[in-house]
């Protein structure tokens, strides 16, 4: 059994916003409005970022047009936020961990720059104000984080400091994000019968199980060929949708269409695909299994 990713719309589109707004973003994760959160900043006189002012934010005492989205990627490496006031504009923070290495409690990164490649580094600007500089220094520390499937962030604390280069002063915050626990990622395990079952009229009904991690209706689609003595090589569709329900083996089966195409007794080749959306985690893949099986009446 095999499976083949594809990348997802919304990662797609995180990593455009998040590039064009000077962020570092190693496979995104969803983003999403935390649970709760709180975000704040203290500057200093002479930051270009800040203006020398203070900002404080929360869930807990939210202001008109408040939003808040946060992400982590599947490396493990990265924080992502993005937050929207109508009283302050639009802010950004990047925090990024060096290239193989995954932010775990405890975690500090001193004097490190720009978060860009491979190397840590701390990210901080407001875009509405126009407010960032493309060099800068600081530090952060991981206080707490709890990661899930594909880089879901369950909690994750932190405080950062940050200086644009040749600014007199510069500024230092504090972030905090929870989450629910995180839902199982959504997989399966497709297994085919060795032998199907062929009728008079020479359509084949293919059978097998479905295993999954959570509840969803899937669709089990499939390919059958045989090499016939007289037809040469006959293939057909089957196509079959399944209610799985978590760590139970569903019971499928599908027939082949179109009719017209006939097969006989003996071995055929059958490859199975079921296609996995996971609107959870913003995840795309399909589950592959090829194998040859036995027709008989």
């Amino acid at each position: 059994m095999t499976r083949s990713w594809h990348r997802s719309l919304l990662a797609a589109a995180l990593s455009l916003t998040a590039g064009a707004a000077g962020l570092a973003v190693a496979t995104p994760a969803q983003a999403g409005t935390p649970e709760s959160w709180s975000f704040s900043v203290v500057g200093e006189p002479g930051d270009p970022i800040t203006g020398g002012n203070s900002y404080s934010y929360s869930s807990a005492n939210p202001t008109p047009g408040d939003e808040m989205n946060a992400w982590g990627d599947t490396n493990q490496r990265f924080f992502g936020m993005e937050f929207w006031s109508d009283a302050d504009n639009f802010w950004h923070l990047s925090l990024t961990g060096p290239a193989g290495e995954k932010l775990k409690p405890g975690d500090t990164y001193q004097n490190v720059g720009q978060p860009y490649g491979d190397a840590a580094g701390v990210g901080l600007d407001n875009a509405n104000w126009g407010r960032s500089c493309s060099q800068s220094t600081g530090s952060f520390t991981v206080l707490d984080v709890a990661w899930g499937p594909y880089g879901y962030l369950e909690r994750f604390d932190a405080t950062f400091e940050y200086r644009c280069e040749g600014a007199t002063g510069g500024s230092h915050g504090e972030i905090h994000i929870g989450n629910p626990p995180p839902v199982p990622a959504l997989d399966v395990t497709v297994t085919v019968n060795p032998t199907a079952t062929v009728d008079n009229k020479g359509i084949a009904t293919v059978r097998g199980t479905l295993t999954c991690t959570r509840a969803d209706t899937l669709s089990v689609d499939g390919r059958l060929s045989q090499q016939q003595k007289k037809a040469g090589l006959v293939t057909a569709w089957y196509s079959t949708s399944v209610p799985c329900t978590p760590g139970q083996a569903v019971p499928w089966s599908a027939s082949t269409y179109p009719a017209d195409l006939h097969f006989e007794r003996g071995t055929a080749q059958a490859v199975t695909e079921v296609p996995i959306r996971d609107f959870v985690y913003w995840q795309e893949f399909t589950v592959t299994d090829t194998s040859t099986i036995t027709l008989t009446r």
